[in-house]
């Protein structure tokens, strides 16, 4: 069984656990996240469980994070891959971001701070090629499937979004989104999901200028976008990917039967719709939870059983006492308000403007 190496990198970043992986037969996957709360390396044990059930092959997860990440949950994401003779690799990238002429603060409410860890890969990572995942996902088939995907000299390969998807069905997408596409040159029936992506290190680093590109971005745009990094990747990748099967980042769970789960990707997008947080997806949420159960954050069935009943039942919008009513609706209202994204679109007409004097 071949062996993945470890090599701790000196230099720019020998401050930072950056590690150099030889090994090209291991499959190299990343996830990315802060953790403030400390509740959201469970989702990513989660994510990596699921991965390495269903996989053969050898498999190195590189968990990027910051300094939020505690030494309890370290030592359980790390049990976690040890449990099924596989690898976890600690990037700490949280000084790394703040180096980027970006905004973080700005660019969404929460500052999506552990979704742009994602645009640091070609720098910290030094595989030819690497899939990131997002933490809310359960990988229910071989991850060599995507793995073995040929990406010729393309930069990405990635899985069109729900909108796209929608629209190809005959389905016009949101005004204040086609608004924001048409500023990016990004074509209707192509926007896609980053929250899986096949990305082409070895091209982002040679001659790409791919965080410049970020930064030229951010320093452009930041005011007209609410997706922050997927519209960001959406805008670079534009004409440098290939769009691959929706099974590989499956997000509509309408009508799916339990006979449908396996041989995809499950992807638990939503704001307020995750299967720790409430049930909206018939079997595809409980893959989350039988996936649990594979980890140390969950070592029976008492521990399954408070976990169910203590995360569904935390969510502002979860009616458990009267007296909190008035409170959960004034947070429901303002998330509400935020996801419609009132006010960008004076930003996004200036934007407009602006190219239409060019």
């Amino acid at each position: 069984m071949p062996v993945c190496l470890k090599i701790q990198a000196g230099g720019k970043f020998a401050a930072e656990s950056r590690w150099r992986y030889l090994n090209k037969e291991t499959i190299q996957i990343a996830v990315a996240f802060c953790d403030p709360k400390g509740t959201y390396s469970r989702h990513a044990a989660v994510t990596m469980a699921s991965i390495f059930a269903n996989t053969k092959e050898k498999v190195c997860v590189n968990i990027v994070h910051d300094e939020t990440l505690t030494a309890e949950n370290r030592e359980k994401l790390e049990e976690t891959a040890r449990s099924f003779g596989q690898d976890a690799n600690f990037i700490c990238a949280g000084s790394l971001i703040d180096d980027k002429s970006i905004d973080v603060s700005k660019l969404t409410v929460d500052g999506a701070r552990g979704t742009l860890y994602r645009l640091l890969l070609p720098d910290i990572v030094e595989s030819e090629k690497i899939i990131y995942l997002d933490c809310d996902i359960v990988v229910n088939m071989d991850i060599a499937e995507l793995w073995n995907v040929p990406l010729e000299d393309h930069a990405a390969a990635a899985v069109r979004d729900v909108w796209s998807l929608d629209y190809i069905r005959g389905v016009p997408v949101p005004r204040r989104l086609a608004m924001v596409w048409d500023i990016l040159g990004v074509r209707r029936d192509e926007y896609f999901n980053a929250g899986v992506l096949l990305l082409n290190l070895k091209k982002l680093r040679g001659g790409y200028g791919f965080l410049s590109k970020v930064e030229d971005f951010y320093a452009r745009y930041k005011k007209c976008i609410t997706l922050a990094d997927q519209d960001c990747l959406n805008y670079i990748f534009a004409d440098d990917k290939i769009l691959i099967d929706e099974r590989f980042n499956r997000i509509n769970a309408d009508g799916v039967s339990e006979e449908d789960l396996r041989g995809s990707i499950w992807h638990m997008a939503g704001g307020a719709s995750k299967p720790w947080a409430v049930c909206t997806r018939p079997y595809v949420d409980d893959l989350y939870w039988r996936y649990l159960c594979l980890t140390p954050y969950c070592r029976d069935r008492n521990d399954l059983i408070r976990l169910m009943l203590s995360g569904l039942s935390a969510p502002a919008y979860t009616h458990i006492h009267s007296s909190q009513c008035i409170k959960r609706l004034k947070k429901q209202m303002a998330d509400n308000i935020f996801r419609a994204h009132i006010w960008t679109i004076p930003h996004i007409l200036a934007a407009k403007l602006r190219g239409r004097k060019k």
